[in-house]
């Protein structure tokens, strides 16, 4: 994985710790905490989410080599069940862990969650399916050196022939018979912003791209991208691999 690196923003950005990036989009102190490693993967959506709704936020980076080193200085017993993300929102006194459950709490308290019970169920839906690629995923980007490359070829069959059109095919029919625009009724929620992302991830982390044969959603991602909030965020945010 990649370190944590020194990144200029329109912020500021200070070294709180050997092994921790803070990066300050305000001088006064942001209302939101996001604590995770300095790369996007499961945590960026949440990023995305913040920006699109101008709220400024605290950027915490920690270092993931540091926080997998069993005598590493990172107390992993201070964050919730020793894992990341973490979002602390200082205006209801929250700290909540699980990336999807921050994604989703975001959505429901900036009304990004659907019109109805039944349009927030689907975000959950599409929220379940990005779940079980990424955990095919994440098998090879755990798996030790050795066992890496023919992990990854396995793991990329499997997606290329199972896995993308199961689960893509659906997606894609659903986006095209709702308009194109949005996954889920008639406005933006935030399984647009999590479903752009991580489809932009698995290709970046299989070096192929898994929207290729799926134009609507393909689409759908660089409309997001687009966003000028999202835009100027993907413009200034740290260079990571993932």
């Amino acid at each position: 994985m990649m370190k944590c690196h020194r990144h200029q923003s329109s912020g500021s950005i200070s070294i709180v710790s050997i092994n921790i990036i803070t990066s300050k989009f305000t001088m006064s102190t942001p209302k939101y905490k996001v604590i995770y490693f300095n790369f996007q993967w499961i945590a960026e959506p949440i990023r995305y989410l913040l920006c699109y709704v101008k709220e400024d936020f605290e950027d915490v980076r920690l270092d993931w080599e540091e926080w997998e080193r069993p005598d590493g200085k990172i107390d992993k017993s201070l964050y919730r069940y020793e894992k990341l993300p973490i979002l602390e929102d200082t205006e209801n006194g929250l700290i909540l862990g699980q990336s999807f459950s921050i994604a989703r709490y975001l959505g429901r308290k900036y009304n990004l969650v659907g019109a109805t019970d039944a349009e927030a169920a689907k975000c959950d839906e599409y929220a379940d399916v990005l779940k079980d690629i990424s955990k095919e995923i994440e098998l090879m980007v755990e798996a030790d050196e050795e066992k890496k490359a023919e992990l990854k070829t396995q793991i990329k069959t499997n997606l290329l022939e199972k896995t993308v059109p199961r689960y893509y095919s659906v997606i894609e029919s659903d986006l095209k018979n709702n308009g194109g625009k949005y996954l889920v009724g008639n406005a933006i929620t935030w399984i647009d912003f999590v479903c752009a992302h991580m489809s932009d991830r698995f290709s970046n982390c299989l070096e192929i791209d898994v929207l290729a044969n799926y134009p609507t959603l393909k689409e759908h991602q660089q409309q997001i991208f687009q966003i000028p909030e999202i835009k100027a965020w993907i413009a200034k945010r740290p260079v990571t691999h993932y």
